[in-house]
This record gives C-alpha cells, sequence and structure tokens, in this order.
C-alpha cells in the first residue's frame, strides 16, 4: 500500500515502463483499491504503472469523523490530490467512480478517461425499476445522511448477478467491511451533479455491461453520446464485469484503447 498524504493507494509497477502516462482506478460505493487486484497486474504486465486510490472512509484512507456526511465533492477532491503525484494519467473510473472521473476529465493532466459502467450526470436519468424498488428501505440513511451498506439480498440482485455462489461470498464479505455515505448516495440519486461535456476534451471510453442491474448499457450508452466516447460492451456481464471470470478480456480490450489514446 502506497500513502499520497492520507490518501492510501494500491500500485503495480511494470518490469519497464514503456508508456507516457499512468492509470488511475476510482472505486465506487462500498468498494475499495481491493476491487481492482487483477486490473493492476495486466496494466504493469503491459507497460503501465498503474495506481487503485481508496476514497476518504474507505479501508482506512483518509479518516473522517462521520462518513455518512461525506459529499460527493469530497471524493473529486481526494482524486485531485492524487493527481498531483500521479500526472499525467489516464482515470479509470467504476460505477459511483465512474462519475467522478467524468468530473476530472477536463483536468489538464488527464489525457484520457475510461468510465466503466457509470453512474450519470445531471441530464440522465440512471434509476431504473430494480433499484427504485429498494431505495425504500434505506431511505433513512440517505435522507439522514447516515453510514450504510446494501443488505446481502440487495447486493446480490443489483450488482452480483453473474457472478457463481462462491464468488458472491468473497464479494459480500469483502462488501460488509465498508460503509457507504448517505449524503452521497442522495446526491447520486436524486440530485447527481452537472458536467460539461464540452470541457472534457481528452479521449473518452465508456464500458458498459449487458447484464447491468443498478448502471444500466442503457444508460451509458447515454454516457457515451454525451461525450462523444468510443463504447466497449462486456456481453453477458453485470455490474461487476471486472472481476467476473472472462472480464479481463473486456479490460484487455479498453487497455489497447488506452494505448491507441496515448499515440
Amino acid at each position: 500500500m502506497e500513502r499520497i498524504g492520507d490518501l492510501l493507494l494500491d500500485r503495480a509497477l511494470p518490469s519497464a515502463r514503456t508508456r507516457s502516462a499512468s492509470l488511475l482506478f476510482v472505486h465506487g460505493m462500498w468498494g475499495g483499491s481491493w476491487l481492482f487486484e487483477r486490473p493492476l497486474a495486466l496494466a504493469a504486465a503491459a507497460g503501465w504503472e498503474a495506481w487503485a486510490i481508496n476514497l476518504r472512509g474507505h479501508h482506512g484512507s483518509r479518516p473522517v469523523a462521520d462518513l455518512g456526511r461525506v459529499r460527493l465533492a469530497d471524493y473529486v477532491q481526494d482524486v485531485t490530490d492524487a493527481l498531483q503525484k500521479i500526472r499525467p494519467a489516464i482515470v479509470i473510473g467504476y460505477s459511483m467512480g465512474g462519475l467522478l472521473a467524468q468530473i476530472v476529465a477536463a483536468r489538464p493532466e488527464v489525457r484520457a478517461a475510461v468510465f466503466m459502467v457509470s453512474a450519470a450526470p445531471r441530464g440522465i436519468v440512471a434509476l431504473r425499476w430494480p433499484v427504485v424498488r429498494r431505495l425504500g428501505r434505506y431511505a433513512g440513511a440517505l435522507l439522514r445522511s447516515q453510514a450504510f451498506r446494501l443488505d446481502d439480498a440487495d447486493t446480490v440482485e443489483l450488482m452480483l448477478n453473474r457472478l457463481s455462489p462462491d464468488q458472491r461470498a468473497a464479494l459480500l464479505e469483502r462488501q460488509r467491511l465498508t460503509l457507504e455515505s448517505g449524503r452521497v448516495a442522495r446526491e447520486l440519486a436524486l440530485a447527481p451533479p452537472a458536467v460539461d461535456a464540452a470541457r472534457v476534451r481528452c479521449p473518452t471510453l465508456v464500458v458498459g455491461a449487458s447484464d447491468d442491474r443498478i448502471t444500466p448499457a442503457a444508460v451509458q450508452r447515454k454516457i457515451a453520446r454525451k461525450y462523444g466516447s468510443q463504447y466497449l460492451e462486456a456481453a453477458g456481464h453485470g455490474h461487476m464485469w471486472i472481476v467476473e471470470d472472462g472480464g479481463e478480456a473486456t479490460f484487455a480490450q479498453a487497455l489497447g484503447w488506452m494505448e491507441r489514446a496515448m499515440r
């Protein structure tokens, strides 16, 4: 584990660095740098210096007094602070991290950006019935800005639907260790931030998953249209495609896009 100030990050180094930019992976809700263990190794093997941040309040990174009151803007600050050390960079955001990547993509140190199964910015309606019908049981945490986590059944239904029972059990154990900000969840659900696409001038890639129930492929295609991004879809995969069997093939395609974007 590496430190940038009080932020904790995982880092993978290539045997010989052959790339002009580093990669910075940004996790989503209830996540952490652990999500990118396999992508970090694959990226390093392809010649990239690769980092994965733990956002504040997650896994000992940048401790906070009350996680429930953390804002999306606070997470944006974490990514911005990491970029002061990791620059120039390609920012790769996953789920909520995809929206953070959209927000920082206009920064001069960001050479390209990848939005993977991304949360949507203002102007793109992302909520679908599988999510809406479950919101009620978490409404108290969202409205009172309390830290919370999804129960196991909802996690499986929304995010782990394409994993085997053994894989589900392992991921549920990890996610039980992590709470998330009720305020952030409220912002994402009811008032996501606006992003000015005209200010995002770097190359962008959007990666969707055909069986994603929380950030559906239809939403990902709208995000791609907003930025004029290339679009890649992980067929037969769900929201957690990056840790699913066969997900490395989609990530390899994303790495190929990054290599071309830096030419």
